[in-house]
């Protein structure tokens, strides 16, 4: 595993300000620009780019549903952006890239689209007409008709409620959120809740009051968490499952302000596990999504030779992940 030293070395900034931004520090003061930065070391530290003598192929859009500065606070969808880009370059394909804040009524000239996020109905209408090859990753679109790449979430939910169980945990809480595409047309709900639900009901543990929704973000997770403990500490959740890195380190930070001691007296699971997990103290325990895989994987689904062919037969490819123990949970 690369070290904070080796992640300082290679962005050329201080070990102080790669442990601060890995963090999460709101309080430094540093560009987004050396943030970005130090987060594609981090995630891409193992990479070595291989050069091939070979022409350039046709142009391909990446598609991100976020915004390069919200990429930032949830490195799972910058991840998985680099894993597509990284294959794209070793199938010599010359990459447009179009964030949330792009028009994608903009996307022109270009054989296939790699859509990563969540979409509208809207909004696919408005990429088809650039181009019918549009593989989807992190949303499960096999229903409307088109490829997509999506990671194992009913599997991995049922080995942390497992974990938890094996463990002797009973008062199971989830910290989850609701998402919505960019243009409010499309309303999200978590996977990973009605797998929960059914699990800890199978199982006579199931407590509504234990499930915290947010919007995912670092900062809706400690007011979520802060809250409920002021409220009534003693019947907080003695577990925690977490949706993402950015919400766990929110509720770490939240447990930390009101003195609960992690994992003692709350241990906590995350989902995703990017480089933010290893170094945020305590660590995090967190489901491993190989998301630049999932990156990957899209971008060799493109079948830019039947771009036009009305008789495509959509294909879902869901990518497996394990559990990583660290020092947030027994």
């Amino acid at each position: 595993m690369a070290t904070i030293k080796d992640i300082a070395k290679r962005a050329g900034v201080s070990i102080t300000t790669v442990s601060r931004v890995l963090n999460y520090d709101k309080t430094l003061s540093v560009s987004d620009t050396t943030r970005k930065k130090i987060f594609r070391v981090a995630e891409d530290l193992d990479y070595t780019k291989k050069k091939k003598a070979s022409t350039t192929r046709d142009n391909i859009a990446i598609v991100q549903w976020y915004t390069e500065k919200q990429e930032l606070d949830d490195l799972y969808y910058l991840s998985i952006r680099m894993g597509a880009e990284k294959q794209a370059e070793k199938m010599h394909y010359k990459v447009k890239r179009y964030f949330a804040n792009s028009q994608l009524t903009k996307i022109d000239n270009v054989k296939a689209i790699v859509a990563i996020g969540k979409f509208s109905d809207a909004q696919i209408k408005t990429m088809l007409k650039a181009t019918k090859n549009i593989v989807f990753v992190d949303y499960d679109t096999l229903a409307k008709g088109y490829d997509c790449v999506v990671t194992d979430f009913d599997n991995a939910t049922e080995t942390v409620l497992k974990h938890f169980i094996d463990h002797n945990l009973k008062r199971i809480g989830m910290l989850s959120g609701v998402e919505y595409s960019t243009d409010h047309k499309l309303k999200i709900v978590d996977p990973r809740f009605e797998v929960f639900k059914n699990y800890l009901e199978n199982h006579s543990l199931y407590d509504p009051a234990n499930v915290f929704v947010g919007d995912f973000t670092l900062q809706s997770a400690f007011d979520l968490v802060n809250n409920a403990l002021k409220a009534s500490r003693k019947d907080f959740p003695n577990a925690l499952f977490v949706s993402n890195d950015a919400m766990a380190v929110g509720a770490l930070k939240a447990l930390r302000e009101n003195k609960v001691k992690v994992p003692e007296e709350v241990s906590l699971v995350s989902f995703n596990d990017t480089a933010v997990a290893k170094y945020v103290i305590p660590s995090l325990s967190a489901i491993k999504v190989d998301t630049s895989k999932m990156g990957e994987v899209a971008v060799r689904l493109l079948d830019i030779e039947s771009n036009e062919d009305d008789h495509h037969t959509p294909e879902k490819v869901i990518v497996g992940n394990r559990l990583i123990k660290r020092e947030s949970s027994v």
